[in-house]
């Protein structure tokens, strides 16, 4: 077996059934922020991608998301984290200038951690406040991306962008992504709440985005291409079976490869490992019976020039 192949499935072994897929990281950079959009950036409407901020420290690489995304949401108390944090990433702007260039299309959640001063500036600058706090049952997470894959669903069959209930299996377009900017690096607990949320909404893309982490999950029964940007995030990485065991895995492109053999919570998981693309054509392979969760290290392309908000970190 060549560097470059994944080990190939036993007879009878259904492992890889379904499509391929191709997660391509082309969103990290350590440029200098802007607050206009580089001239590289897509146009918002030849973009899918969707920026969603949460209530926790907002990293540095936040507005050029923001510039590359077609829509862009705060969950609740996350539109306190733009308000206050944004201008902090700017010390040379006014910070009413930065405010004034970063205004959310949506704020959506219980509307009970965002303070009113910031909820009245947004709506006042043309944002969106969208009340969900008849649903007790989930985070402002859940509430926000049930909206946003719903609405963006909505608008492709033509139908608006109207609230609707029921938002998992609607087949979306590879293309899409949320990115959860304040996802991984809080409480553990909401930590959890933002992973499960990545596996709900699997066909959606969920990219969770942290200081030190990125994640997203990685498919049962498909083929998964990754293609990582080594220059900013790595070498370490890690496939954690988070919903259960996955009894084939296999992969290439990882200084420790697996070959058919499973993961575990609680025996043997693919943590501390590593990235090793020279022989794969700068690619991660991935076959898998259950879904992984895919995680690296971007910790050495964020600036901790961020003090912390004085926002509420209930998200």
């Amino acid at each position: 077996m060549s560097a470059a192949e994944v080990a190939p499935a036993p007879p009878g072994d259904d492992t890889a059934r379904g499509p391929t897929r191709r997660f391509v990281t082309d969103f990290l950079t350590s440029r200098a922020p802007s607050l206009d959009p580089p001239t590289d950036a897509p146009r918002r409407s030849d973009s899918a991608d969707e920026l969603l901020i949460l209530n926790y420290k907002l990293p540095c690489v936040a507005p050029h998301l923001w510039h590359r995304c077609e829509r862009r949401y705060c969950a609740d108390g996350g539109a306190n984290r733009l308000f206050d944090d944004m201008p902090r990433l700017f010390p040379d702007h006014h910070p009413d200038a930065v405010r004034a260039a970063f205004v959310p299309d949506v704020i959506v959640g219980d509307l009970d951690s965002v303070r009113p001063e910031v909820l009245a500036y947004y709506r006042d600058a043309g944002a969106r406040c969208v009340d969900l706090s008849a649903d007790q049952d989930s985070t402002d997470l859940h509430k926000a991306v049930t909206h946003m894959v719903d609405s963006a669903w909505r608008v492709s069959q033509g139908t608006g962008n109207g609230l609707g209930r029921v938002i998992a299996g609607k087949g979306w377009l590879m293309e899409h992504r949320i990115f959860a900017v304040g996802a991984l690096g809080g409480r553990f607990d909401q930590t959890m709440s933002s992973v499960s949320a990545a596996h709900e909404f699997g066909d959606a893309h969920v990219v969770l985005i942290g200081r030190n982490s990125m994640a997203f999950v990685v498919p049962a029964r498909t083929r998964v291409t990754i293609v990582p940007d080594v220059a900013h995030e790595g070498p370490t990485c890690g496939l954690i079976p988070v919903c259960g065991a996955a009894k084939n895995v296999r992969t290439s492109g990882l200084r420790w490869n697996l070959t058919g053999g499973g993961l575990e919570m609680g025996r043997l998981i693919s943590t501390s490992n590593a990235l090793d693309v020279d022989g794969t054509d700068g690619e991660v392979r991935i076959e898998t019976d259950a879904p992984l969760l895919w995680t690296t290290d971007v910790s050495r392309m964020w600036s901790d020039d961020v003090e912390e908000s004085p926002a509420r970190l209930d998200r």
